[in-house]
């Protein structure tokens, strides 16, 4: 895949957390009908672009991208019984096939997310001492990280476009967060950083998700999901989930050229869940989670985000979070500082009692765009009053080379 292009669909699909978007050079691209449906969930750009189709897989649908990273963290102040030095190796693939063509109106795909996570030495080797849940908050530690020597399939749906690339229908086991709340700059370790808290965006249920571009500038997403199929799980299988959530999402494109987005997301959820009485409920909850993002140059992009939850169906029921991404060079447009802050509310319950109310997560990042393939990742992240223990400070330090194709 030419790095050019792989450039471009990294800034438009801003879905694989392992990686940040590169800020962009401040390309204006001429508004299309199906530039927000159909380029948002495509890898390749439009079909106009003289780039399209030239490799051979492409010339029969087939796309794909492998990103795959060793990362080395560091805990200071972890929970006890866990280790503080990790090694990790993390793997991360995403396909595309096309199904039937169809020029005008997109056609049909077939779209695969595997994703998996190994420890690389003795004590990133056992599972009871994983770093991923060792500083007892409600925010995770890292995204895409799963558990240790675990790897699971997060998405093998069938997607179809209508209406000349302006709407998209999309069946099967889904992660939800490949079409909601996709700021394409907001990549960070945490997990509420790389996408809500709030929100019920669970992967590899089963789902139906739909998509239509209103006009150049506006859009809506709708999504009906189970929830609590975790991966390894048959997502077919009724005994394996706990609930089900509907989940929509209204866009806005504001500014000249398009700098600016704004996103509305409703949601209304029932799960089971331990209550605090020490039994099994529903748990029903409504919530409005929203995000703003803004390109303010060519080398400064900033975002903000909140969300509330009237329920506890999860571990976070209250979020707000902002952040920037910050050009440093001109001559090297894909490497970039990043600065995030969130405040997320804990939920109470009877097998995770809250210690703080609300924890707060400070992190800084640096990418380096070593070649088109080699990339690296500087990360430090600080965090107070963790919600589920008494530690009032702890942080992580770590580093990550990427290869990605």
């Amino acid at each position: 895949m030419p790095a050019d292009m792989k450039k471009r669909f990294f800034s438009l699909l801003a879905m694989v957390g392992l990686m940040a978007a590169p800020v962009s050079a401040g390309t204006v691209v001429e508004p299309a009908a199906g530039n927000i449906v159909y380029n948002g969930n495509m890898f390749a750009p439009g079909a106009n672009d003289p780039e399209y189709k030239k490799i051979a897989n492409e010339k029969y649908g087939t796309q794909w991208i492998v990103d795959l990273v060793y990362g080395y963290w560091a805990l200071d102040n972890a929970m006890g019984n866990y280790n503080e030095n990790e090694h990790i190796a993390i793997l991360y693939t995403i396909l595309n096939q096309r199904l039937i063509e169809d020029q005008y109106n997109g056609g049909t795909w077939l779209r695969v997310d595997f994703a998996g996570s190994w420890g690389l030495n003795n004590d990133s080797d056992d599972p009871s001492t994983f770093y991923a849940n060792s500083l007892g908050m409600c925010s995770g530690l890292h995204t895409d990280v799963l558990d240790a020597h675990d790897a699971a399939l997060l998405e093998v749906s069938v997607k179809h476009f209508f209406a000349g690339k302006r709407g998209m229908v999309a069946a099967g086991m889904i992660k939800l967060n490949n079409y909601f709340d996709r700021i394409g700059h907001a990549r960070f370790t945490n997990d509420n950083f790389e996408s809500s808290g709030v929100l019920p965006l669970p992967f590899n249920n089963l789902a139906l998700v739909t998509q239509y571009e209103l006009n150049r500038r506006n859009w809506v997403t709708a999504a009906v999901t189970r929830m609590g199929t975790r991966w390894g799980m048959n997502p077919f299988n009724p005994d394996h989930a706990n609930g089900w959530a509907v989940v929509g999402e209204y866009g806005h494109i504001f500014g000249d050229n398009e700098r600016g987005k704004v996103r509305v997301s409703p949601f209304f959820c029932t799960q089971d869940g331990w209550g605090k009485d020490g039994r099994m409920h529903d748990r029903n909850a409504v919530g409005i989670f929203g995000s703003v993002e803004y390109q303010l140059c060519d080398s400064a992009k900033v975002y903000g985000r909140a969300g509330w939850a009237s329920g506890d169906y999860q571990r976070c029921t209250a979020e707000f979070s902002a952040g920037a991404t910050i050009n440093l060079c001109p001559s090297r447009p894909n490497d970039y500082l990043g600065v995030s802050y969130g405040m997320y509310k804990g939920a109470d319950s009877g097998s995770s009692p809250l210690v703080n109310e609300f924890e707060k997560i400070l992190e800084f990042m640096y990418r380096v765009q070593i070649n088109d393939f080699v990339y690296s990742s500087v990360y430090y992240q600080m965090i107070m009053d963790a919600a589920y223990r008494d530690k009032d400070f702890a942080s992580a330090a770590g580093i990550q080379f990427g290869i990605n194709f």
